[in-house]
């Protein structure tokens, strides 16, 4: 009898425990009770969301598309001086903009993307006038295009005075061969002045190789560079790409809902406890 006393009995749970706890049937009534304040709140969400959406300015893209070339070349190095990364720095500067555009002209967001391993730039406009967009974009292009022409001249001018030097340069050696195999053709020099004047010969024959490689190089030059070119002119979207309308609604409509159902929750469970209100 006593260990059977000694035996305790855990309490069982108080109904404030199922109180404070809402399934998902008390959930579904708790909806359905405050549906009309739910409503209320997504479509006062929608109509927030819809006014605003078709109050804000449109924003239209630009785009264009150019290659940058390469004429611009290091004469030490070999390496292209005028890269995608070198002309995007100068299209973005204030400096080159303003001499574009003129000063305090509001273009909008202007944005350049070197396309990986291309000498090839894409180029954006973010612009409320699609046509007064395209005019700037042209414009920036054209500035571009007129400044990077001097060098791209320059550098076919000092292309073809090179191959013009070692023009000059292959007939002299060529002519120092003739001479030196006239005088072999003589019967009557000596086998020292004979082997002097084939080393005299080889010596000319190899800068004529060398001469002969450094104008093959030229002309192969002159053949593969390329000035800058637009590959696709500035065009407008025919459509604002900002701000996207139907996503601004949809999300102005899952905020209300959520709002919504947090609310009627708040609301019914002060309600089933009155008491923590006056606390």
């Amino acid at each position: 009898m006593d260990s059977d006393n000694s035996k305790t009995t855990a309490p069982p749970p108080s109904r404030d425990y199922y109180d404070d706890e809402i399934d998902l049937r008390d959930l579904i009534l708790v909806i359905w009770r405050y549906r009309k304040l739910i409503v209320g709140l997504l479509l006062a969400s929608l109509l927030i969301g819809a006014v605003i959406s078709f109050t804000i300015t449109p924003i239209y893209q630009v785009q264009a598309k150019m290659s940058i070339g390469n004429y611009v070349v290091d004469p030490d190095s070999g390496e292209a001086q005028m890269t995608p990364e070198t002309a995007r720095e100068i299209m973005l500067s204030r400096d080159f903009q303003e001499k574009a555009w003129g000063a305090g002209t509001n273009a909008g967001g202007l944005s350049v993307t070197p396309v990986e391993n291309t000498d090839i730039l894409d180029i954006n406009l973010d612009t409320s006038d699609p046509q007064q967009g395209e005019a700037l974009l042209n414009e920036l292009v054209t500035l571009f295009d007129e400044r990077t022409e001097e060098q791209y001249e320059r550098s076919i001018e000092l292309i073809n005075d090179d191959l013009q030097l070692t023009e000059a340069e292959l007939q002299e050696i060529n002519q120092r061969i003739e001479q030196t195999q006239a005088l072999l053709d003589n019967t009557g020099i000596s086998e020292i002045q004979k082997s002097e004047l084939l080393n005299t010969l080889s010596r000319f024959l190899q800068q004529r190789d060398k001469l002969l490689e450094k104008k093959l190089q030229s002309k192969q030059k002159l053949n593969t560079i390329e000035s800058m070119q637009v590959i696709e002119k500035p065009v407008a979207s025919s459509s604002p790409v900002s701000p996207n309308k139907k996503l601004n609604i949809t999300l102005s409509g899952v905020l209300g809902l959520m709002v919504g159902v947090f609310v009627a929750l708040t609301v019914d469970y002060f309600r089933r406890n009155p008491l923590m209100l006056n606390n």
